[in-house]
């Protein structure tokens, strides 16, 4: 997973903006809270109650979840992004988006290279993280400050305003 944090360019050791927090959790399904701790400290710009509350907005918390655009996992990731992005946290010799522990981990490799994508764009930097999840990070970008769509705003204002609450002790 080092390995894969340095070719995002990321750093342990960066400053912790504002929104970030703790990898502490709850009410995250007992099998995943582990690997949600884990994801957390991935980067110091996430955090447990932010990619719980993903997790239930993409997949509910189903491992084996197809989109009707073609997006797999328990975190959601399109060929392409997982591609680029997906990880063998488990070392079992496969990275798979179908298996929790790499969709998680790379979950949070892959939010924190977003970090960097989306830093300029002119809204809350939480806000502006998750519309680029949902919708893109060159999407989020060319929005300049407005949600790219309205599945993006929507997708950001439940995780934000019901979700995190949620998975925040």
């Amino acid at each position: 997973m080092a390995t894969a944090i340095a070719a995002c360019g990321l750093t342990a050791a960066a400053a912790a903006p504002a929104w970030a927090g703790s990898p502490d959790v709850r009410n995250v399904p007992q099998q995943y809270e582990g690997l949600i701790r884990q994801a957390a400290v991935t980067c110091d710009a996430v955090n447990g109650p932010l990619l719980a509350a993903q997790i239930e907005q993409e997949s509910e918390w189903d491992p084996n979840a197809v989109s009707s655009i073609g997006a797999q996992g328990i975190a959601q990731f399109l060929p392409g992004t997982w591609d680029a992005y997906g990880v063998d946290a488990n070392g079992d010799g496969t990275a798979s988006p179908f298996d929790p522990a790499d969709a998680i981990i790379t979950q949070g490799i892959y939010m924190c290279d977003l970090v960097s994508q989306v830093s300029t764009v002119p809204a809350d930097p939480t806000t502006a993280l998750l519309w680029a999840y949902n919708a893109g990070p060159q999407a989020t970008r060319d929005a300049n400050g407005q949600p790219p769509t309205a599945e993006a705003e929507q997708y950001a204002n439940r995780i934000i305003n019901e979700l995190i609450p949620k998975y925040t002790p």
